[in-house]
């Protein structure tokens, strides 16, 4: 219906009203508002507004230094070095080649360092790394180059870098790598050290902000303050570490292996004054070997685990001892084959042979494996208890967990408990020799340097002091009494007196010496064995854990062969162009000179501590509270010692 022109509303006024009302105070508001920011809040908005504009800096601190022992020796610091940077695109193919020549003449690059160069220039990236650091000369270089025309394209950067001074034992390695560990691109410690004590050692980083106020003025306010990093002085001694390494070099080559590791320890204190494995790697180049094999980063000697043979019949001899199943004197009949599980399993000698009736000793130098098997089953009233004991006894030297050593990546190794899985009478005589139960050399070294020093299960330790102060010795519990330990001092002495191969290679004249060697088969899967699961045939591990002192242990030699290959290979008689206890009485031989320890003396007074040697502190509880074992037997053997 079309719109009437005479009909006129009557609630036109009060609308305009309403309308006005709402206008007007609406109005009100603004006014106040705008009157409140000019008379009472004008000083405090003109700073806010001005403070928009700002800048943040953040400064990281120098990344702390690690150095030896002696504390004069770095190890690993943070230096000032010139990114070489070039930008692809802006250069034709004749400028890459010529910049590519240029630069290889004037750093001497050759090989891989060169193709590396070479990729980088015909790089399809807007910006390129020909090189992550050079030194200040090398730098001096390029700039000359440069600016006589022959480096178009080409820039240096400014860059702080993680620099390990020291060469290794081998070619193409720095010192203690895998101690050390490297520092990543983005700053983060990698492996070892480096990433144990990552926070310690970067710091934290100081951040500022300068803020411009409405009068123009600048002022910094500090966001967060600067924590300088750390600097670490380790127990590693760099002139052994560098000895070391410089023959296990030589041991890994002549064995054929697949690797070679030695642990050097202080028993007392858990100092480790050597941790060294071969093959090993530059920690400057941790690029070349992330690209070629980044497995060379993992340290054997705290995060490979294998079976180690032999040397665990020292434990056994603990446990038979503290049992009071055996003494060292006790004689027991050795046999060709011993027949286990109601005749369906057997255990035999590397020999296949018999010796006839020997002391525990005696049994022990020459490693009989029939023997140690019937100490094991004689443990208990049954093969559960038995079993039981054994693993107790594992357990109370710390096997089954983890040392607590301050490196990054370790490895608590592989032992069943029987209390999980039963053992049958064959899973009980071969762990008393060292087959079925995987560890590491560290948990070797660690467990020998309790049955060496009176029984005290001390916690191994790689970093000696932080920023000057020395940290303290832990220990971790008691393993045994220290009748037991005196009594294993002197069986480990039969080795050289008793067999003549270890008499002529293992020997140190004018030394009080000692250790237990070890040689276990490898077991390999379907997929390295050709499709069928068996014993490896051809390489073997072989270790070796031994001691050497003036009167008495006072240093722990841990020996590792991983894969070797020996020159001799027949039932009863494998033989190594080095063995591993020729290796440990080389190492032994250097680190009697390298410490001046002098030549033995006739022993003064009572006890077995070397004159030159201080005992381990007293622990403060039995290990089997702490990590596992049998407290209320080991209660028991302590109050019959």
């Amino acid at each position: 219906m079309a719109h009437d022109p005479r009909v006129v509303r009557t609630d036109a006024q009060g609308r305009a009203l309403v309308v006005a009302a709402v206008l007007i105070v609406a109005g009100s508001l603004c006014f106040g508002r705008l009157a409140q920011w000019q008379l009472v809040d004008r000083e405090r908005l003109l700073e806010a507004a001005g403070s928009r504009i700002s800048d943040t800096a953040v400064a990281d601190p120098l990344r702390g230094t690690i150095t030896d022992r002696s504390g004069s020796v770095v190890l690993a610091s943070t230096v000032m070095r010139q990114q070489l940077v070039a930008q692809p695109s802006a250069l034709s193919a004749e400028e890459k080649a010529s910049v590519r020549d240029v630069l290889i003449t004037l750093l001497e690059l050759d090989g891989e360092a060169a193709s590396r160069l070479s990729a980088g220039l015909n790089s399809t990236r807007q910006w390129s790394i020909l090189h992550p650091g050079l030194t200040d000369q090398e730098a001096d270089l390029v700039r000359s180059a440069a600016s006589a025309g022959e480096l178009p394209g080409i820039a240096l950067t400014p860059v702080r870098m993680r620099y390990y001074p020291q060469p290794g034992g081998a070619s193409e390695s720095s010192l203690a790598s895998h101690v050390l560990g490297f520092v990543n691109g983005d700053g983060v410690g990698q492996y070892g050290i480096e990433s144990y004590y990552n926070e310690q050692l970067a710091g934290s980083r100081q951040i500022t902000r300068t803020e411009r106020g409405a009068d123009g003025a600048e002022r910094q306010v500090e966001v967060s303050a600067a924590l300088p990093g750390v600097d670490l002085q380790l127990s590693i001694d760099a002139g052994l570490q560098t000895l070391v390494e410089q023959e296990i070099a030589a041991a890994g080559v002549a064995n054929q292996a697949e690797s070679v590791s030695v642990v050097v320890m202080d028993p007392y204190t858990g100092d480790v004054l050597t941790s060294a494995s071969w093959p090993s790697y530059d920690a400057n180049r941790y690029s070349v070997t992330a690209a070629r094999d980044p497995r060379r980063f993992v340290d054997p000697t705290i995060s490979s685990v294998y079976e180690p043979g032999s040397v665990m019949k020292a434990i056994t001899s603990v446990a038979g001892i503290e049992s009071g199943v055996v003494t060292p004197q006790t004689v027991i009949n050795d046999q060709s084959v011993l027949q286990l599980d109601s005749g369906v399993n057997s255990v035999r000698n590397a020999d296949h042979r018999s010796k006839g009736a020997l002391t525990l000793s005696k049994a022990f130098a020459w490693s009989r494996n029939i023997i140690f098997s019937k100490i094991a089953l004689s443990l208990g009233k049954s093969t559960s208890e038995a079993s039981q004991r054994l693993y107790a006894t594992w357990l109370r030297f710390g096997f089954g967990g983890k040392t607590g050593i301050d490196l990054s990546g370790e490895s608590q190794g592989l032992v069943n408990s029987p209390a999980t899985k039963r053992w049958s009478e064959l899973d009980l005589a071969n762990g008393s020799f060292g087959q079925g139960v995987s560890v590491t050399l560290m948990q070797l070294a660690t467990a020998y340097s309790a049955m060496l020093n009176g029984g005290v299960l001390v916690r191994p330790r790689v970093v000696h002091a932080i920023n000057g102060v020395e940290q303290p010795i832990t220990t971790r519990g008691l393993a045994t009494s220290g009748r037991v330990s005196s009594q294993i001092i002197e069986m480990t002495k039969g080795l050289t007196r008793i067999v003549p191969l270890y008499t002529r290679l293992a020997s140190i004249p004018s030394y009080a010496s000692g250790g237990k060697s070890g040689t276990a088969q490898i077991w390999l899967t379907k997929e390295k064995n050709g499709g069928t699961a068996g014993w490896d045939k051809r390489h073997f591990n072989f270790t070796y854990v031994g001691w050497i002192g003036q009167t008495a242990p006072e240093y722990v030699v841990a020996v590792s062969i991983r894969r070797g290959t020996p020159i001799v290979n027949m039932q009863g008689n494998i033989l190594n162009n080095i063995e591993s206890f020729e290796l440990f009485r080389r190492i032994a031989e250097e680190i009697a000179s390298l410490f001046n320890i002098p030549p033995a003396v006739p022993a003064t007074g009572s006890g077995s501590a070397s004159p030159a040697h201080r005992r381990a502190p007293e622990p403060s509880a039995l290990v089997g509270l702490l990590v596992g074992g049998d407290p209320l037997r080991r209660q028991f053997v302590l109050r019959r010692t």
